[in-house]
């Protein structure tokens, strides 16, 4: 992609002033392209990463305060949480305007649309705070909105991943090789789910069944395998001699993409 082609230095002082600016570079975008011919963009919000910055105007849930990271408690997580849920109803309504824009233009008609979420935030519901701690349900849980012009609506309840949006964006642009040649996921328009999901952190990487959550390390510091319930209550070191089936199959599936 053309240095020229992408805009990763929005204008602002913090998050949500710089999620406005691509926001409003978006919208130009749109106004101004060649209607005839196909585009795709990707916009990444980071109003809800650390500082949880709001729109004026757009604290709904109170009472929400910053907080020291070195001094989060159960006593004050609420207000660093109302905080980080107004990030979030700011970032909503950033992509409001641009289905709005979207739709003014006619481009709902032809166009796919995805909303969704990198990773989900944990507020001490399990005695952690933050992302990349581990492979709790708040980390590892995020929305996901999709539209496909002409596909009646639906609500998928079994778990899937992120390694699910390129299988499912590509068929439609109208790649016919199976989704297994460029990919680890399978098209959320596949019915049905899957034996495992995989998730990684810095330096862990996770397989998750659905009761078992396994954590296995990616560098030596981290130690050995841990295994967790779905609660992410600490299991016996023995569970993970069940896991090792799954194991080996996703140390493969790891590799396939490498050089």
């Amino acid at each position: 992609v053309p240095r020229a082609a992408y805009y990763d230095r929005p204008a602002g002082a913090n998050g949500i002033e710089r999620d406005s600016d691509i926001s409003d570079k978006f919208i130009s975008y749109l106004r101004a392209r060649d209607p005839k011919k196909p585009y795709f963009s990707f916009i990444f919000y980071d109003a809800s990463h650390g500082n949880y910055d709001p729109l004026p105007g757009m604290e709904k849930f109170q009472p929400a305060f910053g907080v020291s990271y070195l001094e989060v408690n159960k006593d004050n997580i609420g207000g660093l949480f109302n905080r980080y849920k107004n990030s979030i109803y700011s970032d909503d309504h950033l992509a409001g305007r641009i289905l709005r824009e979207v739709a003014a233009l006619g481009g709902l008609k032809d166009t796919v649309v995805a909303i969704l979420g990198d990773h989900g935030e944990a507020f001490l519901e399990r005695g952690r705070y933050g992302h990349n701690q581990g492979f709790s349900p708040e980390e590892l849980r995020v929305p996901l909105v999709l539209h496909i012009p002409g596909a009646a609506p639906a609500r998928i309840n079994y778990p899937t991943s992120h390694l699910d949006i390129v299988p499912t964006l590509l068929p439609l642009a109208g790649v016919k090789n199976p989704a297994g040649d460029y990919a680890s996921g399978v098209s959320l328009l596949q019915a049905g789910g899957r034996p495992y999901l995989t998730a990684a952190s810095w330096d862990t990487a996770g397989l998750l069944t659905g009761d078992r959550i396994l954590e296995m390390p990616l560098a030596a510091y981290k130690g050995g395998l841990r295994v967790l319930d779905a609660e992410y209550k600490e299991l016996p070191a023995k569970e993970a001699a069940a896991l090792s089936p799954l194991i080996l199959k996703f140390q493969e599936e790891a590799k396939r993409f490498t050089r």
